[in-house]
């Protein structure tokens, strides 16, 4: 694309995709409105488990998932949980996600999520220091635990994927863990120690900070929700908005999970579905792991917090509309018990958020191959933190004629 001078550009949702996207275009001298029908971070950006993970390679969808699934669906503290009235309508989903599983697609995908996710530090770093926020980020590693061994080489697939990144994967025994994470029961057996990875200790912090700066920065931010679009023979020229019309040049669609009903009008019909997921946030636990841990066998991260302790995961399908479930929280916080003896629990919050998934596991970024004026940052999945970054950067340079530090063809929103 040529250098076209300054753009007058819209962006559609204020999380931490939306959020970095629309501070980078503004470093780069646009003129940037940034839309939000909430407070910006409020939704999904609001319950992040915080995991700031170079190494952070591994899709959604790997070999042999198939045969896990009954198990999980019958386990009532299993990591996964389908309503079952919902099953019709997420089911053609399901099964492009297991496609997308096999292994001869696994390691084309783990490349891609290497280029996104690989330069997040790198790509915050400039964002964090203008925002005054260089604090939240701890660079001080993440924890991989295994119950047995048998467990670990069972993720031999997702330990391949992690080294091929360049990362370090350091092996840890029985004794290793008990002196690294004290607070941690004497249950596990083995873990990978990643010690370049880390976690953002205030996600919702860290997009507050962000939205505050971009608007001291002279952008503009407005608190309405886009319905639709009035279109011209390039793309959309105004939003239809719940407070009148808005003129439109450029547009950046990053609405997170409810991006779909944006991009349909458009002429995008994606495969996008919500992989609902849940945390407690305990206040005052008394006792704390040192750094990010994932008990891998439970598929949950528990996450050392300015607001306590998070404990969240796993994925329940119902779409954008049903009811949260709460006991699905209480169960992450029972299993945290069991898992952290001596966890105070007698104060907490819980939460539910919608997680946009592709069934690749992979967002869409990129410009739309049918309107000269529309461009996506959205579907970032279990990963919208960790790729906001690298995200926000690639559509500055792409939208102001500048060389491309990753290559977007994976990443294109015709490609299902």
């Amino acid at each position: 694309m040529a250098n076209t001078g300054p753009r007058n550009v819209t962006v559609i949702g204020a999380g931490v995709v939306g959020t970095a996207t629309a501070n980078y275009l503004l470093r780069e001298g646009h003129k940037v409105t940034l839309i939000e029908r909430d407070e910006p971070g409020k939704a999904t950006s609001f319950g992040n488990l915080g995991g700031i993970s170079p190494g952070s390679v591994v899709p959604v969808a790997t070999p042999g998932m198939l045969k896990q699934i009954p198990k999980w669906l019958l386990d009532p503290e299993g990591p996964l949980f389908v309503r079952w009235y919902y099953l019709p309508q997420v089911m053609p989903w399901l099964i492009k996600f297991l496609m997308a599983g096999q292994r001869d697609r696994v390691y084309g995908i783990s490349k891609a999520l290497s280029a996104l996710n690989g330069p997040t530090f790198e790509a915050y770093q400039p964002l964090l220091k203008a925002a005054g926020v260089e604090h939240l980020f701890h660079r001080t590693g993440q924890l991989f635990l295994y119950q047995s061994d048998e467990s670990r080489k069972k993720d031999a697939l997702g330990i391949e994927l992690r080294t091929m990144t360049g990362q370090r994967c350091d092996v840890l025994n029985r004794d290793e863990i008990r002196q690294l994470e004290p607070a941690l029961a004497p249950v596990f057996e083995s873990a990978i120690l990643m010690p370049d990875h880390g976690h953002c200790k205030n996600p919702f912090g860290l997009v507050q900070a962000l939205a505050q700066h971009f608007t001291r920065s002279g952008g503009t931010y407005l608190n309405r929700e886009v319905r639709g679009f009035e279109m011209g023979p390039n793309g959309p020229t105004k939003l239809r908005t719940d407070q009148g019309d808005l003129p439109v040049e450029d547009l950046v669609i990053a609405g997170g999970a409810w991006s779909n009903a944006l991009t349909k009008q458009l002429g995008h019909n994606v495969p996008l579905e919500s992989h609902r997921g849940y945390h407690v946030t305990v206040e005052d636990p008394g006792i704390v792991p040192r750094i990010m841990c994932f008990p891998v066998e439970h598929k949950f991260a528990i996450t050392p917090m300015e607001m306590g302790l998070r404990i969240g995961g796993t994925v329940e399908l119902a779409g954008l509309d049903a009811e949260p479930n709460y006991e699905r929280a209480r169960v992450l916080l029972r299993m945290g018990q069991r898992l952290i003896p001596g966890l105070k629990a007698d104060k907490f919050t819980e939460w539910m958020g919608h997680r946009p998934c592709h069934p690749d596991s992979l967002p869409v970024i990129g410009a739309s191959p049918r309107w000269k004026n529309v461009f996506f940052a959205f579907g970032h999945g279990h990963q919208g933190l960790l790729g906001a970054s690298q995200t926000g950067k690639v559509l500055s340079e792409l939208m102001s004629g500048k060389p491309l530090s990753m290559d977007l063809a994976p990443f294109r929103v015709d490609r299902f």
